[in-house]
């Protein structure tokens, strides 16, 4: 292998060496022009050509970067708020009662069922009492294990039962 790779350099010399001094002054500005111009079309152009994209792309990945660590906030928020446990029982009793009046649901009657609440109210706006369960299935950290609505006389009022269990139960 050696052998053949000195066999080429002689032969490549004795070929550039039997060209006239004008001839070999052309050579070597062609290999150097062969030279500048493969260094430029591979390393040069490409480097720019990725310097430019990077530049173009910054600021969306920079967008992107502030999303992902909102979205990073919001589960570490979320996990802080998986922590809290719900109230049972009597507490959860009490904890609808005063939101039911806050809320202006009229004579609710709240049974005690083990963990959960049943909780019934008659003739009340379906909105209100929608709004109302959305609102400690957020707070209380509650949920809805079971619902009966019977329409009443009165349009977009009902008749409601509805049963309901720390969200952590199964």
């Amino acid at each position: 292998m050696e052998a053949q790779i000195r066999a080429i350099q002689a032969a490549l010399t004795e070929w550039f060496e039997a060209r006239a001094p004008r001839e070999k002054r052309l050579l070597v500005a062609g290999v150097a022009l062969l030279i500048v111009v493969l260094l430029y079309s591979v390393l040069w152009a490409p480097a720019w050509d990725g310097c430019s994209h990077i530049r173009a792309s910054l600021p969306r990945l920079q967008d992107e970067v502030a999303q992902v660590q909102m979205q990073l906030d919001e589960a570490r928020s979320l996990k802080g708020d998986a922590a809290i446990r719900a109230p049972e029982g009597v507490a959860l009793r009490d904890a609808l009662s005063a939101s039911l009046s806050q809320a202006g649901v009229p004579a609710p009657q709240i049974t005690v069922l083990g963990k959960g609440v049943q909780v019934e109210v008659k003739n009340v706006p379906f909105g209100v009492l929608m709004v109302w369960l959305d609102e400690v299935r957020r707070t209380e950290h509650v949920r809805v294990v079971s619902a009966h609505a019977k329409g009443e006389m009165q349009p977009g009022h009902a008749s409601v039962s509805v049963t309901l269990q720390p969200a952590a139960e199964q």
